[in-house]
């Protein structure tokens, strides 16, 4: 396991996210006062970043794009025009801090990456 800290807690409010770079861009969002997830940052649709999303009471994030929405703890589409999941990882709030681990990706969906054009 490679558990790396990503954030302090007063770094993020309950309802925030942030950009990380983690070798790939991951997208950390703060859903509660104890809970936070960790999901690739790149919409399977069209390639968009998530992190300029909406997040919903649901705990579903939208693109900003074209209004795919994401489960955030399945990485299940729930709204098209995305049909592909997208990754999640392991994340845990711990010591103050929050903490993400990308070896350890919580579904099987496959890295989205940009379009080679």
């Amino acid at each position: 396991m490679a558990w790396e800290a990503v954030a302090d807690l007063d770094q993020l409010e309950e309802g925030d996210m942030m950009l990380v770079d983690m070798g790939e861009p991951i997208c950390v969002v703060r859903l509660y006062e104890d809970e936070a997830v960790a999901v690739h940052n790149t919409c399977t649709h069209q390639q968009q970043p998530l992190n300029e999303g909406y997040l919903q009471e649901d705990d579903s994030l939208i693109c900003p794009a074209h209004n795919s929405r994401f489960d955030l703890h399945s990485g299940i589409p729930t709204g098209v025009p995305a049909v592909d999941p997208i990754p999640v990882y392991a994340c845990k709030i711990e010591d103050g801090a929050i903490w993400v681990d990308v070896e350890q990706q919580l579904n099987d969906a496959a890295i989205p990456h940009k379009p080679f054009h």
